[in-house]
């Protein structure tokens, strides 16, 4: 147990270092080429990315998902596995290009048919990469994940489309730089977990794969139309411009969450799967993660959404403003994906990713009917449905996963109010602090910004030192366990926080 325990905290920091840096280059870069391209140019790139994202569960129905969960990976499994990767991304891939025209015309955007023609290859990059990086988690080689994800993105978004964009390339600049991406991640991922190259389409053990795969195919797809069904409405009722404001503030805010959430996914679930009968370990490493998002995530964007006019204008530029109203309900949101992207890898270690689906499926059926109606009406109004129904889909998920391990209640309550006590005024701090330096700074964005940073760090800090019940008795264990592979700074820090923990003792 302590060799597991000690092996998911090394995953955690090479996915968490990757991450962090992946993280500071994407919105360095998407800034850059936000301001380059503006929002019509990133409509018609967003037109091509829904398809693409929602393509891939097809090139991909999750076999090689089931490569993680299996107990023991045999040389015919990697067969087997590749196999159909290569048989399903092609055909995914040629659909797409079959039926590129009337995608576009569905989106009512005819400009964007090129786009999603060119982008179709990216879904066959995809399905072949699977095999590779999911013995990769298996492993948990984050170290070679991340270096293959970090260096995707700079050859790809860095060293090619930047340059287009400044040529002149237009949209054209993203989409080229996604193809590269992806085909740069493909060989690096291969280098890292090889596999074997011949073809097997069936062996004895790979109705179990099947399976497995099928099951999370059904229940990945339904999750897509949840974090995804807005975007297609957006694109089907609105103009480019607008489709581009929705999905860059989307997208801005998303990024950094799904790339925290594709570390800290991965390593619960292998590490769960591996101790899955010792339900009470599960149990207070779940409550641990959900009192770290609440206290050290959801702070920030709250703080992000209480100043999201100053934050739009000093980040994008004066023609993205129409963008700040869509900013303030989707950072809301963010804090909830995460919680519910912790929370499913419970269902998913147990072999029973058919729970998720079941409970899923009327949210999603609920989530289109939602976003249709409030797309009538305004994008603003597509904001704050997505925010309640992110907020539906996550206690839905956790009650479902409390039922599964027989979860306490108290210990989720004691996250979720530790939370709050530092969120609340940190939110409430920026948000006063930008109201008065409007007024005599109104035409310096970013110095505002700067401010309203630097004072929510301040009282952020205070709080977390001096708030009684912020950090609960599983946070402060995860908090020891960090401690030890930080520096002596930092593990002094940490130590001194975990050593307050007060309220309940975890049963």
């Amino acid at each position: 147990m302590k060799d597991l325990t000690s092996h998911s905290l090394t995953a955690f920091f090479w996915g968490a270092g990757g991450a962090v840096t992946r993280i500071v280059l994407q919105l360095v870069t998407q800034i850059a080429l936000a301001r380059i391209l503006g929002p019509e140019q990133y409509g018609l790139f967003a037109i091509g990315a829904v398809v693409v994202s929602f393509s891939n569960f097809f090139s991909d129905i999750g076999i090689a998902y089931g490569l993680i969960q299996k107990r023991d990976v045999s040389h015919e499994d990697l067969r087997f596995v590749f196999t159909w990767q290569i048989i399903l991304g092609s055909l995914v891939t040629f659909a797409i290009v079959i039926f590129s025209d009337e995608i576009a015309s569905f989106f009512g955007e005819t400009a964007a048919s090129g786009v999603v023609l060119s982008l179709a290859g990216v879904c066959l990059l995809n399905a072949l990469a699977a095999p590779s990086n999911n013995m990769l988690k298996r492993h948990m080689n984050f170290k070679r994940i991340q270096l293959a994800q970090l260096s995707g993105y700079v050859g790809g978004y860095i060293l090619v489309g930047l340059p287009l964009a400044l040529s002149g390339a237009q949209v054209w600049a993203l989409v080229v730089a996604w193809i590269v991406q992806s085909g740069i991640t493909l060989v690096i991922l291969y280098e890292g977990a090889r596999h074997p190259l011949r073809l097997l389409f069936w062996h004895d053990d790979a109705r179990s794969l099947s399976g497995y795969g099928a099951t999370v195919f059904v229940t990945n797809v339904t999750n897509w139309m949840i974090g995804n069904i807005d975007r297609v409405i957006v694109g089907r009722v609105f103009s480019g411009r607008e489709i581009g404001l929705y999905a860059t503030s989307y997208n801005m805010l998303q990024s950094p969450t799904s790339a925290l959430l594709g570390v800290l996914q991965p390593v619960f679930f292998s590490a769960s799967a591996r101790v899955m009968d010792d339900q009470a370990r599960i149990a207070a490493g779940y409550y641990a993660l959900i009192g770290a998002i609440f206290v050290f995530i959801f702070p920030a964007f709250a703080s992000v959404s209480a100043v999201s006019e100053t934050f739009v204008l000093a980040v994008y530029g004066e023609s993205w403003i129409d963008a700040a109203v869509i900013f303030r309900p989707l950072a809301l949101a963010m804090p909830l994906f995460l919680i519910w992207g912790m929370t499913t890898p419970l269902l998913w270690a147990g072999g029973k990713p058919g729970r998720e689906f079941k409970t899923q499926l009327p949210v999603a059926v609920l989530w289109v009917g939602v976003s249709w109606l409030a797309a009538q009406h305004s994008l603003v109004m597509i904001g704050w449905a997505v925010c309640g129904m992110f907020a539906l889909r996550c206690g839905v998920i956790i009650f479902m996963a409390s039922r599964t391990l027989a979860l306490a209640w108290r210990p989720l309550w004691a996250a979720l109010r530790a939370g709050l006590v530092i969120t609340i005024p940190c939110a409430i701090t920026t948000a006063t602090l930008d109201l008065f330096l409007q007024g005599p700074l109104g035409g310096h964005p970013v110095l505002r910004l700067a401010l309203e940073v630097l004072a929510g760090i301040l009282v952020y800090l205070l709080l977390l030192a001096r708030a009684p019940g912020v950090v609960t008795p599983e946070l402060a264990v995860l908090l020891n366990r960090f401690a030890d592979r930080c520096p002596n700074l930092v593990a002094r820090y940490l130590n001194a926080l975990s050593s307050r923990k007060v309220g309940y003792v975890a049963r």
